[in-house]
């Protein structure tokens, strides 16, 4: 039995022209799978620059009310992850307050995004009690050019999560 390009191949029950279209056919399928995922990867990491573009042109003015404090502190750490596959950025800064002794985790809602570690910053945050759900907060830069910068974010006491982690540990 004579196999040329149209020959019928019992085995298979493809033409040898069908088998070249099916080749192909992977080919193009294994070329644009990760292409096609690249341009959605592309696109979530636009996404993110321009909510953050956005969100950073927002001018925030800080709300003082009488449940507020506000106190001096610095940016001793902060973390700055990029969830490109499900398109957000997490932005916090970690800000220690030498008067008190206390530490905060702030997240970064709007307003300037710039801040530093090293940073000297005033920030405003709820007074903290049991039954305080508002975590609301705001972080004022100091010195330079963040001087008078200012980023309402969500405003957490490091020392009271870590008690509330102990606690849990205990259960």
């Amino acid at each position: 039995m004579r196999q040329g390009p149209d020959v019928f191949i019992p085995h298979l029950g493809y033409t040898s022209a069908m088998q070249k279209f099916v080749g192909w056919l992977l080919v193009a399928l294994i070329v644009c799978l990760p292409c096609a995922y690249g341009i959605h990867l592309y696109g979530n990491y636009r996404k993110i620059q321009t909510d953050l573009r956005r969100h950073s042109q927002q001018v925030v003015q800080p709300g003082v009310d009488s449940e507020s404090v506000t106190e001096i502190g610095y940016i001793f750490e902060m973390r700055r992850d990029t969830y490109i596959r499900e398109g957000r950025l997490n932005l916090v800064w970690f800000i220690a307050v030498p008067a008190t002794g206390s530490r905060y985790s702030c997240s970064y809602e709007s307003g300037f995004p710039d801040f530093k570690v090293g940073d000297g910053v005033r920030i405003i945050h709820k007074k903290d009690s049991v039954d305080n759900a508002d975590f609301t907060g705001y972080v004022i830069g100091l010195h330079e050019k963040e001087q008078g910068k200012t980023t309402a974010v969500w405003a957490l006491d490091l020392d009271e999560l870590e008690m509330d982690s102990d606690i849990d540990s205990e259960d």
